[in-house]
């Protein structure tokens, strides 16, 4: 049986407790004993195996002997998604946390069901962020995705820092022959579910951007990304 994985906010050899929430989990729902091992990881690339001692003032402590870093390797995928209505944005979290994409970045477009007032975004990303957390802590990741708001309209930068690719269902160029041999790192961006504007298209191809499809079907919003993120993940060998 895989050992249950958890995330601390900083991992060294000694002894270190696990946040009230996954405490909780910890104690209750897994009952562990101890002397069970744990894995644990402090979502930035550092990961360790401990062994669980016991609760102290309602926290699970663990014993941690050694740890180690984790690098990232491959291309860099990340993520520029216009946010759906309801709940559908924090089932794309999770799904593409689980599938190790490694950002997300939650864009404004001209055609866009959802935004937040300034005062409301952190409360936004912090919601999305623990989303996240929870998943890469289900499947077992070592690093946590990041999420954040874009800076401006779909915070596209040049070719030169990134390869930037967007999916638009008009174009007639499909997504795995846009994708290069080799890329240091590559930003799908996914529009909300009106598409994205001509205007906008135009933009980013003069940004340097490839504008693509993933086929005849019109998917939805949260669809495209997983459906995207996943192809791309898969050509670089960080999927299949």
């Amino acid at each position: 049986m895989t050992a249950p994985h958890f995330f601390v906010d900083a991992l060294e050899p000694g002894t270190v407790g696990l946040s009230a929430e996954d405490s909780r989990h910890a104690l209750r729902a897994l009952r562990l004993r101890p002397g069970e091992e744990i894995s644990l990881a402090d979502g930035r690339g550092m990961v360790a195996l401990g062994a669980f001692v016991g609760d102290r003032d309602g926290l699970a402590m663990v014993r941690v002997a050694e740890t180690r870093r984790v690098l990232r390797r491959g291309t860099m995928v990340s993520v520029a998604l216009a946010p759906p209505k309801g709940d559908r944005l924090a089932w794309a979290i999770q799904k593409l946390a689980e599938l190790g994409v490694d950002e997300v970045v939650l864009v404004e477009t001209e055609r866009s069901v959802r935004a937040w007032p300034k005062d409301r975004v952190e409360r936004a990303l912090e919601r999305q962020r623990a989303v996240a957390r929870e998943a890469a802590m289900q499947a077992r990741l070592p690093f946590v995705m990041d999420i954040r708001a874009a800076d401006g309209p779909l915070d596209t930068p040049g070719p030169s820092n990134i390869h930037a690719v967007m999916l638009w269902e008009g174009a007639a160029e499909r997504l795995g022959t846009a994708l290069p041999d080799r890329a240091r790192a590559v930003r799908l961006l996914i529009g909300p579910e009106g598409g994205f504007t001509e205007r906008e298209v135009q933009a980013a191809r003069e940004a340097g951007a490839a504008v693509t499809s993933l086929g005849p079907g019109i998917l939805r919003t949260e669809t495209a990304a997983v459906v995207g993120a996943a192809l791309v993940l898969a050509r670089y060998g960080r999927l299949g």
